[in-house]
């Protein structure tokens, strides 16, 4: 998909982008109901396209008929839930799978049940959504309601646009990321800042997608890294509050400070790699490209 073909028109490029991000959605949702290994990635992709709908539908929203949004972004939100519980599970179990240790392997059997209840759930909802093409003509419906009306340039809005995730993006950065909820917040505006730019880059300046938005991956990786740990921290001493033998349940609190412990790893490499200084060399970069763009 190529935003030349919009041919300067936001509703057009909008469509465009919409169409292909939810054909993504009715591809993988399918693949992620099977409890086959290769689900696993099916399911990753399945929670990152719904998301990139989502982020569609927020930054094209004033040329979407509304209701019809509305409806679609509830839609990716739902599947976009369950998708999330079952890859949370899969990442935790893809880190100790092939660990002999034995409190590893009792975690895998703890776990198991919990993961096929997440694919069972994702199987519910494909053949919901899927049945008589349920979630297809609700996708078709939408397409088909856009229209160009208006002749607001396309290079003009993704300046715009641009201008507006970036500031939202770069006000984080100046917030106290020693603290974790902190960089949860900097983490979703950092995804929200590699979406536009995703969205967009077609129509932006080619410094923005070769200098500014491998830095804003790596800071949402990274962060993402740390927001797993954080979970899976707090998977752990929920199974330990549920385990009826002390001993396991010393266990999990065990892999629950080892998590905190990788947690506190990642943050320490990010506070290393992520200064002030190249924070504010990295706005100062971004606001050089859109002055130069004019």
């Amino acid at each position: 998909m190529r935003l030349e073909n919009a041919e300067g028109c936001v509703a057009t490029a909008a469509r465009l982008t919409l169409s292909n991000r939810l054909a993504a959605v009715l591809s993988y949702l399918p693949q992620a109901s099977s409890r086959s290994d290769a689900s696993i990635e099916h399911v990753h992709q399945l929670r990152v396209s719904t998301r990139r709908v989502i982020a569609a539908l927020h930054l094209y929203k004033d040329v979407l008929p509304g209701k019809l949004a509305r409806r679609m972004e509830r839609r990716m939100k739902g599947i976009r839930q369950v998708a999330g519980v079952a890859r949370d599970l899969d990442v935790l179990a893809l880190r100790y799978r092939d660990s002999d240790s034995r409190k590893h392997k009792r975690l895998m059997r703890r776990l198991t049940p919990l993961r096929r209840k997440a694919r069972r759930s994702i199987a519910d909802l494909n053949r919901a959504l899927m049945d008589k093409d349920h979630l297809a003509r609700r996708v078709k419906k939408l397409l088909g309601a856009i229209r160009c009306q208006s002749q607001q340039d396309l290079n003009g809005f993704a300046k715009m646009q641009l201008a507006h995730r970036s500031q939202c993006f770069f006000k984080h950065a100046k917030r106290d990321l020693d603290r974790v909820d902190q960089l949860h917040r900097f983490r979703i505006q950092a995804k929200r800042f590699r979406y536009t730019i995703e969205l967009l880059g077609d129509v932006l300046p080619a410094e923005v997608r070769t200098q500014i938005y491998p830095v804003v991956c790596n800071v949402q990786e990274v962060l993402g890294e740390l927001h797993d740990h954080a979970i899976a921290r707090e998977r752990m001493k929920r199974l330990a509050r549920k385990e009826t033998r002390s001993s396991r349940a010393k266990q999990f609190r065990a892999l629950a400070r080892k998590e905190k412990r990788m947690m506190e790893q990642v943050e320490q490499r990010f506070q290393d790699w992520w200064t002030p200084n190249f924070s504010d060399q990295l706005e100062r970069a971004v606001q050089r490209i859109l002055r130069d763009a004019g």
